[in-house]
């Protein structure tokens, strides 16, 4: 069963001050932010490792409280700088073209092994298409979303109009749950969950740049995801924050995720002595730059003892993981560890 974990509620606690300070327990929060974790463990069947997250399992970070949409007065509405300003209803936006994506979440607070990352499949519509049925004006750089929560973040325009981005109404085959985004979100594959508002109700061309919530609180303005990777499974049985010790029985098959932005995963290797050599885990999965890829590495200890593991991703513009990486407000990349005891 997944483990709820919600933020605390402390006065003068800023967001980047709680993850120094919680980030290694995977517990990331802020105020005024309502941060909740749902870490799920490991489906038993290797076959499992990677697949979509169930909707009661996935992560949720969130600006405030989840606002109570009504779907029937909702509208998106695509304004500012365009020929053509668009206003857009729920039925509207489920006639058109729909797409089916499947798309790993990830929040820029997640550290290396984290808890604050999903998957899902997605079913909406392309948004460039409504773009351009806009006509965006030529003095436009700049594209300011707003949402429901009173949330609101901007991209450039050459972001905004890229072709992986769409507008999503189902999630796992249900329409979007109310602390997902219903009735509608955005998606922007390779950007960190800050960068693609849920509760989304307007998208307005400008010609100059807006800065978002956050990014005005120092969080990273691009938001581009970095390298990441943690563990599937071994997972230690320890519930309390500061274990990570699993014991097992040789020789164990390792499963892992790695995540980047739009450059994907080209390789990961494991390291079973801290970081003094490094070997290549094997890739099982690894079909799309924007669903994480799933590894596996045999371990096969000859003798008894304690192993530090160490997990190391590598980009496929060839970034890799370094052993460690504050978090200094655009995404955490240190390799992820992990203990494991041999009896």
């Amino acid at each position: 069963m997944a483990r709820v974990i919600d933020a605390l509620q402390i006065p003068g606690m800023t967001r980047r001050r709680f993850v120094q300070i919680a980030g290694a327990a995977a517990t990331i929060a802020s105020t005024p932010m309502i941060l909740r974790v749902m870490r799920a463990d490991a489906a038993t069947s290797p076959a499992k490792f990677g697949a979509p997250t169930p909707n009661s399992d996935f992560y949720v970070t969130s600006y405030s409280s989840t606002p109570a949409v009504d779907a029937s007065s909702w509208r998106l509405r695509i304004s500012g700088l365009v020929k053509e300003p668009l206003t857009l209803t729920y039925d509207d936006i489920k006639r058109l073209p729909s797409i089916n994506e499947t798309l790993t979440l990830e929040c820029i607070s997640n550290p290396p092994d984290g808890t604050a990352i999903s998957n899902a499949n997605w079913v909406g519509t392309k948004l460039r298409p409504l773009l351009d049925r806009a006509g965006v004006s030529a003095s436009a750089v700049y594209a300011a979303m707003r949402a429901a929560d009173g949330f609101y973040t901007g991209v450039p325009l050459d972001e905004i109009m890229r072709k992986e981005n769409f507008l999503a109404y189902q999630m796992n085959g249900e329409p979007l749950p109310q602390a997902h985004g219903f009735p509608l979100r955005i998606m922007i594959p390779g950007k960190y969950g800050m960068k693609q508002p849920k509760w989304i109700t307007e998208i307005q061309l400008m010609d100059r740049e807006f800065t978002g919530y956050w990014e005005a609180r120092g969080w990273s303005n691009s938001a581009w995801r970095k390298v990441n990777s943690g563990f599937f499974s071994p997972r230690p049985t320890s519930r309390f924050f500061l274990s990570r010790s699993t014991s097992v029985k040789p020789p164990v098959d390792i499963y892992g995720w790695a995540l980047a932005g739009p450059a994907g995963i080209r390789s990961v290797d494991v390291s079973i002595d801290d970081g003094a050599t490094w070997n290549p885990a094997e890739l099982v999965q690894n079909a799309s730059q924007y669903v994480w890829t799933v590894w596996k590495y045999r371990f096969a200890p000859t003798k008894p003892g304690d192993y530090r593991i160490r997990a190391r991703a590598t980009s496929g513009d060839g970034v890799m993981q370094p052993r460690t990486d504050p978090q200094t407000g655009s995404g955490m990349s240190g390799q992820s560890v992990q203990d494991l005891s041999f009896g």
